[in-house]
């Protein structure tokens, strides 16, 4: 009996965590900045929920920093400009870290071909739709940001799933 309760637990969790990213993107792309005094605590709420906190926040941590060293390598660089420093974006990349886990764990049973092109093409959407809705702005032409986004995300996206398998 316990062991069910557990895995409706997880069940729900899986939802709790889709609703939860998607609110944080949405936030964060929209309020910037403003957005941390909401996207914060809904990171704390999933800590709350979690029965596997340890494993969480170790994913959590290798996915957020090595990705918002991406991103900040990518502004450095030119392909990235925002009005101030975004510490929403790292927020962003908290809450993906742990949907890898959750509500993105369908994706441990694909293969990699299969993730890089889910990657390459949703990551890339997504800062194309980050862009359009004015949180960052892409100065290389469309095309070339794009490019850069897919195949950025084509080799990240992989990468990530495996990073978040359970270790036997």
């Amino acid at each position: 009996m316990p062991i069910r309760m557990i895995q409706f637990a997880k069940q729900h969790l899986i939802v709790i965590n889709l609703l939860m990213f998607q609110a944080v993107w949405w936030l964060s792309i929209l309020y910037l900045n403003s957005s941390l005094w909401l996207t914060i605590p809904l990171l704390l709420v999933h800590f709350g929920l979690s029965s596997e906190v340890r494993q969480d926040l170790s994913l959590m941590l290798k996915v957020a920093i090595f990705g918002f060293a991406f991103d900040s390598a990518l502004m450095f660089t030119g392909v990235f400009q925002f009005q101030q420093f975004p510490f929403w974006l790292l927020a962003i990349w908290c809450h993906f870290a742990i949907s890898l886990r959750y509500s993105l764990v369908f994706t441990q049973k694909l293969t990699w071909q299969f993730n890089a092109l889910l990657g390459g093409v949703f990551g890339c959407l997504s800062y194309l739709a980050g862009a359009r809705l004015e949180a960052v702005v892409l100065p290389l032409e469309l095309f070339y940001s794009a490019l850069i986004l897919f195949f950025v995300w084509l080799v990240m996206f992989p990468m990530f799933v495996n990073v978040s398998r359970p270790q036997p």
